[in-house]
């Protein structure tokens, strides 16, 4: 199983025994409210969901923090062809939703996609308009927000390799 440990977060890549607890905390309206898919996801519909996402172009990780299970982080969606992939992530854990779990969790993935696998040169995501926690957050990572994006609910940003670097050292 890959692990990734840095900044005091633990990521382990999800295996078919992960996809209960995900999927009981993808159901919580804490969660899916800032998801742009909210209806409920059933056993079969996850796994589903698990096994067209289990491959090297998807990375999925359990957030560990402070020796906790406190959310989902990914990388997915990777094309060579255009050089970039696609990251989310959520934490259910109340306690962490205001810490740095999510911060550091991200600074984690992509070190390893920009750095270890070089699969990329540039970071997409998908952020809900309405999701200010987030929005800001990944501004401060050095995301920005593509052309065209501005009336759209779920607006796509990108982070190219040279912001990346910029801003991840303020950061850490």
């Amino acid at each position: 199983m890959l692990t990734i440990n840095q900044y005091g977060v633990t990521l382990k890549r999800i295996t078919e025994d992960d996809i209960e607890l995900l999927r009981y905390w993808r159901n919580q309206q804490s969660v899916k409210m800032y998801m742009d898919y909210r209806e409920y996801i059933t056993p079969e519909m996850q796994l589903k969901w698990y096994k067209s996402v289990c491959n090297k172009f998807n990375y999925y990780f359990i957030i560990e923090f402070e020796g906790k299970k406190v959310g989902l982080i990914n990388a997915k969606n990777f094309s060579y062809e255009n050089g970039f992939g696609e990251g989310g992530i959520f934490i259910w854990d109340d306690d962490y939703i205001n810490s740095f779990a999510a911060v550091f969790s991200t600074l984690c993935v992509l070190n390893f996609v920009f750095f270890k696998l070089k699969l990329c040169k540039l970071s997409r995501a998908r952020i809900l308009k309405d999701n200010d926690r987030a929005l800001h957050y990944n501004q401060l990572i050095g995301y920005k927000l593509l052309s065209g994006q501005e009336n759209v609910n779920n607006q796509l940003y990108q982070l190219t390799l040279n912001d990346y670097i910029k801003n991840a050292t303020r950061l850490n």
